[in-house]
């Protein structure tokens, strides 16, 4: 674990009085390169613009695979197969100023011989707690329940990220829908300068742009979007698709390239090179942001059903984009009311036929769109910050901050109007 010094006291470390709303967030952070870094980086941001709000900080987890170079708000870090380490963080925390814990929680990263560790982090911590769940599975092994109940017990809260996941907490975990609060994944603000800026910008001028983002894995499900283009491209020659982003790490470890390269191979082999398009790096927040703007149809063709929550699908919805996606929960939750189209699992032709009825029909495109940005303005990151914050205070006994309260845009009103975002 990094002595304190080694990376940067907090203003307010020790202090008996400091100004603010004190959170210290446990998590993977920023430059790691996974989904959950990305989250608190930006959650962590915007609970931090909130009114009221103090100086924050992070421990970040570690895996022993490589070391990251941190800075500010990064005060230490906890190496996630070593139990002493979560021990250690616990009394760290129990020893400063900070008003509250939240507990970013992923099974990926507090798993496997890593129980041991979080737990002994829960039975040491004397803080306020919130975690946030980042996955639920529908049907839980006896371990699985058990680390969530245990999470339940410690923390004064579980947030979640769509209703779904407080139905199977209730049925499948025995947790009280009290003790959850839904708080939407966060996305930030959609590209101010409309669609065909963003493709001039990107250079697809005169292309009818379907993407999909993300860290790439098999169950992604893009082999089954690959195999709908030549359908598509049939009806509407100008279409292109990208495939946005690098290997998952843990991807990458166990096969290297391999689904990488059996799509390449896929995209070869049926004469796909001009049409798809394979961005293979980690992208910056502006770049996921043109990329988004630029597209007319975004794919999320995932093929685990029980998938609780996307973060790429809430980028999208908040960027009011035309979404077509396989019908795993988080898909079902967020794209309901008509906000989205869902298409079975596996099935390349019904990818293929949605996707030529929204880019051969304005209307529907643009009906899509409309939805999509009135639902997403309540997942800005700013809204997301205020709503941590608040929690935070409730659960802390500090008085909440009146806020106007949330106005979704009008369905009728054009995306363009809101946003600059046009057709």
């Amino acid at each position: 674990m990094l002595a304190l010094d080694a990376v940067r006291r907090p203003v307010w470390f020790g202090e008996d009085d400091p100004d603010g709303l004190r959170v210290a967030y446990l998590s993977t952070y920023s430059p790691r390169e996974c989904g959950l870094a990305t989250f608190c980086e930006d959650l962590l941001k915007a609970t931090t613009q909130s009114d009221g709000a103090g100086e924050p900080m992070v421990i970040a987890m570690e895996n022993g695979v490589k070391r990251y170079h941190y800075s500010w708000p990064v005060v230490t870090t906890v190496d996630e197969r070593k139990v002493s380490e979560y021990e250690a963080a616990a009394h760290f925390l129990n020893n400063s100023a900070i008003d509250i814990v939240s507990l970013q929680h992923e099974f990926g990263i507090f798993s496997g011989q890593e129980t041991a560790g979080i737990y002994r982090f829960l039975d040491h911590l004397d803080k306020p707690l919130v975690t946030t769940l980042h996955t639920v599975s529908p049907q839980p092994d006896p371990w699985a329940r058990s680390m969530i109940r245990k999470l339940e017990r410690c923390s004064e809260q579980l947030v979640v990220f769509n209703d779904f996941a407080t139905d199977i907490l209730e049925e499948e975990y025995g947790v009280e829908r009290d003790k959850v609060t839904l708080i939407h994944h966060g996305a930030p603000a959609p590209f101010p300068a409309g669609r065909e800026a963003a493709k001039e910008l990107l250079g697809l001028s005169g292309k009818r742009v379907l993407s999909t983002f993300g860290l790439i894995s098999r169950g992604k499900g893009i082999e089954y979007a690959l195999s709908a283009l030549p359908a598509i491209k049939e009806r509407h020659p100008d279409v292109c698709y990208l495939v946005i982003g690098e290997t998952h790490p843990s991807v990458q470890r166990e096969e290297k390239e391999s689904y990488r390269e059996e799509l390449i191979r896929f995209v070869r082999e049926n004469g796909l090179e001009g049409t798809v398009h394979f961005v293979n790096r980690y992208l910056t927040k502006p770049e996921i942001i043109s990329y988004l703007a630029a597209t007319d149809v975004y794919l999320t063709p995932y093929l685990g059903a029980h998938q609780i929550v996307s973060g790429t699908l809430a980028y999208a919805v908040a960027a009011g984009r035309a979404i077509v996606s396989t019908p795993y929960l988080y898909a079902r939750f967020l794209l309901h009311e008509e906000r989205g189209l869902l298409v079975d699992f596996r099935s390349s032709q019904a990818i293929a036929d949605v996707v030529k009825s929204v880019l051969g029909d304005p209307g529907l495109q643009h009906k899509l769109e409309s939805r999509t940005l009135a639902y997403g303005r309540q997942m800005l990151w700013p809204a997301v910050g205020d709503r941590y914050c608040d929690l935070f205070r409730e659960v802390t006994g500090q008085e909440v901050i009146a806020r106007p309260a949330y106005q979704p845009l009008q369905p009728g009103l054009a995306p363009h109007a809101a946003s600059g975002v046009t057709r």
